[in-house]
């Protein structure tokens, strides 16, 4: 097992054991990102309107998707909130994107997750 998906293990142990709130949205799913089979699992996730978290090395990303119209769904697009989560602090600001069929390729060539 690579180090990402040992840290994905740890976050996802830590978010549904803790006392605390992270900041996480309910129902989250932790991918690592270094897996050849992550861009599917991602993809399937945000198309069903489930929060998904992308760990990397340094940062983990939080992609939470919205509502999709008619025309993102024709296009086979998906309108998602993007955070960067930095040694495991909530997001202080969200930005919104809109991601096709292989989101963590989409995400590495717009240079956000440069880590996995």
């Amino acid at each position: 097992m690579s180090t990402v998906t040992d840290k994905s293990w740890d976050v996802f142990m830590t978010a549904s054991l803790s006392d605390d709130d992270l900041g996480y949205p309910d129902k989250v799913a932790f991918v690592p990102g270094d897996q050849e089979w992550a861009d599917d699992v991602v993809w399937r996730n945000l198309a069903d309107g489930r929060p998904t978290v992308i760990v990397g090395e340094e940062s983990d990303l939080l992609l939470v998707p919205t509502r999709r119209s008619l025309i993102d769904r024709l296009r086979r697009r998906v309108a998602v909130n993007v955070g960067q989560r930095v040694n495991g602090h909530a997001p202080t600001y969200m930005t919104t994107s809109r991601l096709g069929r292989h989101p963590l390729r989409e995400m590495r060539e717009r240079t956000v997750l440069t880590d996995a």
